[in-house]
């Protein structure tokens, strides 16, 4: 079946000889070939519209043509031939044979019009019918793919000789032959069965589109699709006022332009803007999240944008229920419980067959009896019940299948491929408390099946989603929407494992079960009785008005853009200088091409290319108001020394203005591709008697004068910029030209002048007045820089304020300077700098510049080299030889120069850095989560007592402190180091300050020493504790050191483990678990109430809370970067 192909595909050597089909002895082709198609063809869910056989009897096989066709027959209201190629397609030793869809050559050329087939061809002897050779396919037939079949059917040797392995003998009879033709038509009931998706356009069939994927955003791009047909949300984002925010930094303006795009666009949506409004790169875009973690993070991003505004508490009605946990004694009256809110709801797939279990494996209770009994207030240790109930579903309902775990034998995360059902509806009624609301119905339909195809290290993410509560189910798979069946939406997303089926040919099935990879492992469903409502249709009414316009109007924008972009080919770039342009030019040489020094470069115009020259000339006289005689055009010309100058005026002459744009170009540039036009526009200056412009001839041997151009350089205000242009005489001197000078420039009649010719960047030569203009090679477009002569005393007092007097020091700063944008270390915005300075400014210059501006002392400032990722590094270290281009130039950069420095202003003198050493401290009081940092410069001799001191945390040798904010706490102080956020070591006073590690993830903490520590047993231990997400390796927040009790049950431990951290309820709730090893992390089962003083703890073992760091700063020792959004 693998040799299945169109006519005009030709295989070449992908073409392979197909095994031969197996004669079957005990099968006619003419009077069992139902039973044939049932062996042969793929047993298909979908409903068979018709099956038929046409038998094809050749009479006059030798004289056949090169190509043949069947007379035409009819299949399930469609119309079919067999197309033959007797001796061969694109090949001459195998039979050719396909099956035509004959509807299409008929004349029917709708795009909709297709049919689904199977088929099986065989061919047979006119007189042994159980004799024949077969060949199964299927296709999907339309205009575009009208014949389907096989290229290498047979060998044609076959045909006439016997087959020596069967003793048959030949096929053709009597120059007779029967080709047979089963086709068994099928129903497509979602329009795409076996859709090869080329053209394929989903709004169109659809009426949603997809997304496109930036790198790895399908797990974004599935929760987004969901979100959207979740129209009550869609219209609470719409709500948010956004009139006046940043579109590169608004995460609901972004949200609002994704959401109206996948409304009204027909072409697949970009997610750039919306990630760039995270604050997220385009390497964060090749990095997968946890869908789960991201819709959390992007739900609480929002609900901030939302708060007193009309979409206020939209999120919380949609998606927040409330659950209950509780304890309820069993032989005395008392229950301890506590309600939380969730907005979404982890559910086992292990050990659970369908969605049913889960939910009873989630409220099933516990008993606690035995040595777990439960230690109940006023009552003393009691038998009791534990579990959790649901106090409230909301009106949408996140249900998130744990399809990653932790496999303590593996010693990893795995992912649960087990077979897990879940139905279209569900009653989650038995799932409530008795004093829950039940006064309208909880019965629950599914809208949307999130899925994951892949295994723990990759893969990718797609939807199903019925956006409609009488609609049809929809596949979303990022730039794609199908229609989708029910069996794609439930049964392929079980999981488990699956059956190939009967295999072809008739030969049996391994019937042995293969694993599903892909699985759902997010569920959404509404509540039956508020579909109405949540899913109740949006139109251009439910936008406000000023976003309907903004994102018209950008529409719009585009589609211009669009139509340029297409147009581009008919167009060529030119660039066009006047005179204006020469005047307004404050760098070098004549104008400005690219960028260079902060100075905006000339703009190009955009000239079609059949344009003629003379049209070109005349169109320029009609919009600028001048005769065609005032003015001309003169080629700009590269230099060998790389300058850009006039060269040469273009003639007007009939042949020259009869070219055409391009025509010109090419050839003045020598056909240069890559060369854009240039030309200058001249002005004219000179006038005959009767008052009427003329110019001088060309440049030739024999010219008298030259054209040069003037610039003023203005020592004061350190600028220099052209003021105009003369024709010299070549034989004239160069002082000649003085009073014109003067008059140019403004000045008063015989002001001294100096002359400097403009070579190039690096070469300003002083020209001697004495020298005629021919002796000092002055030619057509040569620039001459003039200023006022300066005396000695005037040079010096220019020097004494930084200031360049003269124009060679002044273009040689030009041509060196930089641009450097100098940032405060931690990175705050309202301390950045940008200055231009010269390469060659030394290192205490430099921080001169930053002080000034800083107004702080230059003594104190001190610069820290700009990593890869714009991140602060090492300290500079400060040299009088050091120069600016070697503080830019570092190894972060792989020797390439980065225009931006950090500093920090210190509180010393960099003199006296020698002796002391900065040191961070964090003050955590009352709790973990309540954190003062402070930095502080201390002797590199003193010890942790006199740091202590310093920073007024105790006084004298005592070790308590007033500064801690606890009601009764013992005010006696704890020293320790976390690195990477692990507790590392505890620090008596006495300890020199020498021993804190140089490590940049090290962080000095302080924390009060809590009262339990000051009664500890004789049997108790400590533990160390560490705060991650999801990964080991991922740490966060603070660490720190706990005592763990005798036989305390692990209820109580999490609330003295609460009591330290000071998380909230709501945050605690979601927090796991975890004894880490050096090699491993094993969850703590804690429904049987398991005592952490059991476990035999070693010395490298540490106690993991694994929840979500609020702060997005979550540390990595891998590549992996935190999710975190930008509000």
């Amino acid at each position: 079946m693998s040799d299945a192909a169109s006519v005009n595909e030709v295989q070449y050597g992908f073409d392979k000889q197909m095994t031969e089909a197996e004669p079957i002895p005990a099968l006619s082709i003419i009077d069992d070939y139902e039973e044939i198609a049932n062996k042969e063809m793929h047993q298909l869910d979908e409903e068979v519209i018709d099956t038929k056989i046409y038998h094809w009897n050749i009479t006059n096989w030798r004289s056949l043509a090169e190509r043949e066709q069947s007379p035409v027959f009819e299949v399930g209201g469609h119309k079919w031939n067999v197309l033959l190629f007797p001796r061969g397609n694109n090949q001459h030793e195998q039979l050719s044979i396909y099956l035509e869809y004959a509807d299409i050559r008929e004349g029917d050329t709708d795009p909709d019009v297709y049919a689904c087939a199977q088929f099986i061809i065989a061919v047979s002897p006119p007189s042994q019918p159980t004799l024949f050779t077969s060949q199964a396919s299927h296709r999907r037939f339309h205009k575009d793919e009208s014949d389907w079949g096989f290229t290498r059917f047979m060998e044609l040797r076959r045909l006439y000789q016997l087959d020596a392995s069967t003793g048959t003998g030949p096929i053709v009879e009597d120059d007779h032959l029967r080709i047979s033709v089963i086709v068994r038509v099928i129903q497509d009931p979602t329009g795409v069965l076996w859709h090869n998706f080329v053209g394929y356009d989903s709004k169109k069939v659809t009426g949603y589109v997809g997304l496109k994927n930036q790198g790895a955003t399908c797990y974004m791009n599935s929760l987004f699709q969901s979100l959207y047909c979740t129209n009550y949300f869609r219209k609470a984002v719409y709500q948010i006022p956004t009139e006046n925010d940043n579109p590169n930094a608004s995460i609901a303006l972004s949200l609002q332009r994704l959401f109206y795009n996948l409304q009204f666009n027909a072409d697949p949506v970009g997610t750039t803007e919306v990630t760039r409004s995270f604050g997220w790169n385009s390497a964060d875009a090749f990095m997968q999240h946890d869908v789960q973690e991201f819709n959390r993070v992007l739900q609480d991003a929002l609900e901030v944008k939302m708060k007193d505004t009309p979409a206020d508490g939209a999120i919380k009605w949609l998606f927040e229920g409330k659950m209950k946990s509780y304890i309820k004694c069993i032989n005395v009256d008392y229950v301890s419980d506590r309600s939380e809110d969730y907005y979404d709801i982890q559910l086992n797939v292990k050990g659970c067959k369908n969605l049913e279990e889960s939910f009873k494996d989630y409220v099933a209770e516990e008993t606690l009896e035995g040595d777990n009994k439960y230690m109940a207030e006023g009552h003393g240790l009691q038998d009791a019940k534990k579990g959790v109930i649901f106090e409230s579903f909301p009106p949408v309902l996140h249900l998130q299948l744990k399809r990653f775990e932790y496999d303590i034998n593996k010693d990893a995360m795995v992912k649960i491929n087990d077979r897990h059902e879940f139905p279209l509806e569900i009653d989650l009624e038995p799932y409530l408390s008795k004093e829950a609301d039940r006064t309208q119905s909880h019965q629950y339909a599914l809208h949307g099946v999130l899925v994951h195809s892949g295994d723990l290290t990759g893969g990718h993410y797609f939807a199903f989603v019925k956006p409609t509560k009488d609609g049809r189910w929809l596949k979303f798979d990022d730039d794609r929407v199908v229609p989708a069946s029910y069996k794609e939406v439930l049964e392929e997303n079980f999981g488990g494992e699956f059956f190939p089926g009967m295999a072809m040919n008739g030969r049996p099935a391994n019937m042995r079960g293969l694993k599903r990879f892909t699985n759902a492992y997010m569920l959404v469903y509404i509540r039956e009785s508020m579909r109405d409502q949540i899913l109740e249709p949006l139109g251009q009414g439910d936008i406000p008005e000023h976003l309907i316009k903004k994102f018209e109007d950008d529409r719009l924008q585009a589609e211009r853009e669009r139509r340029d972009r297409e147009q581009q080919h008919l167009y060529m770039k030119m660039f066009l200088v006047t005179d204006e342009c020469f005047q307004s030019n404050t760098g070098f040489d004549f104008v400005e091409f690219s960028e260079r020094g902060g100075r905006t470069p000339l703009v190009p115009i955009q000239v079609r290319k059949d344009m003629k020259y003379g049209d070109f000339v005349r169109d320029y006289a009609e919009r600028t108001g001048k005769k065609m005689n005032e003015f001309r055009f003169w080629l700009l010309m590269n230099r060998q020394n790389r300058t850009v100058r006039p060269d040469s005026p273009i003639s007007t002459n009939e042949r020259e203005m009869e070219l055409t744009m391009e025509q010109l170009r090419q050839k003045y540039h020598n056909d240069n591709q890559h060369q854009n036009l240039r030309l200058y526009v001249e002005s004219a200056s000179l006038y005959d008697m009767d008052g009427r412009p003329y110019f001088p001839p060309p440049p030739s041997n024999t010219a008298q004068e030259v054209l040069v151009f003037i610039k003023l350089f203005d020592p004061v205000a350190q600028r220099i910029c052209g003021i105009g242009k003369l024709y010299v005489p070549l034989a004239g001197k160069v002082g000649s030209i003085l009073d014109q000078l003067n008059e140019m420039a403004g000045f008063e009649r015989g002001t001294p002048l100096s002359l400097y010719e403009e070579i190039k960047p690096t070469m300003i030569d002083e020209m001697t007045p004495l020298l005629t203009f021919s002796e000092a090679e002055i030619q057509d477009g040569d620039i001459i820089c003039i200023q006022r002569k300066l005396g000695e005393d005037e040079i010096a007092e220019f020097h004494s304020q930084g200031l360049y007097p003269a124009v060679p020091e002044f273009m040689d700063y030009q041509l060196n300077k930089v641009q450097v944008t100098f940032m405060p270390k931690d990175k705050s915005s309202d301390g950045e700098v940008t200055l231009f300075l010269h390469k060659a400014t030394k290192y205490t210059d430099v921080a001169v510049k930053v002080a000034e501006r800083l107004e702080a002392d230059a003594e104190k400032i001190q610069f820290f080299f700009c990593g890869l990722h714009d991140e602060p590094k090492a300290a500079i270290r400060r040299s009088a030889t050091s120069t600016l281009e070697d503080m830019l130039h570092t190894a972060y950069g792989r020797n390439q120069m980065k225009h931006k420095l950090f500093y920090e202003v210190l509180d010393i003198k960099l003199s006296e850095l020698e002796s002391k050493r900065q040191v961070k401290v964090t003050l955590c009081t009352p709790t973990l989560k309540d954190l003062q940092t402070t930095t502080i410069w201390v002797s590199k001799q003193a010890r942790i007592s006199e740091l202590l001191r310093e920073l007024d945390l105790v006084k004298d040798q005592d070790n308590k402190s007033n500064k801690f904010l606890s009601v009764n706490g013992t005010r006696r102080v704890r020293v320790f180091e976390a690195i990477g956020n692990r507790f590392q070591r505890e620090f008596l006073g006495t300890d020199a300050l020498a021993q804190l590690s140089e490590n940049p993830t090290a962080q000095l903490y302080v924390e009060e020493i809590p009262q339990e520590e000051l009664e500890m047993g004789d049997d108790d231990i400590f533990v160390r504790v560490f705060h991650y997400q999801r990964d080991t390796s991922r740490t966060h927040s603070v660490p720190f050191k706990f005592l763990v009790r005798k036989d305390e049950p692990f209820s109580e431990t999490k609330k003295r483990l609460q009591a330290r951290t000071g998380l909230g309820d709501k945050e605690w709730s979601k927090v796991k678990f975890s004894i880490v090893t050096a090699y491993s992390a094993a969850p703590i089962d804690e429904a049987d109430d398991f005592k952490l003083s059991d476990h035999q703890f070693n010395r490298e073992d540490s106690l993991g809370l694994d929840h979500i760091d609020r702060t997005g700063r979550v540390n990595r020792t891998g590549l992996e970067k935190p999710l975190s959004i930008r509000g």
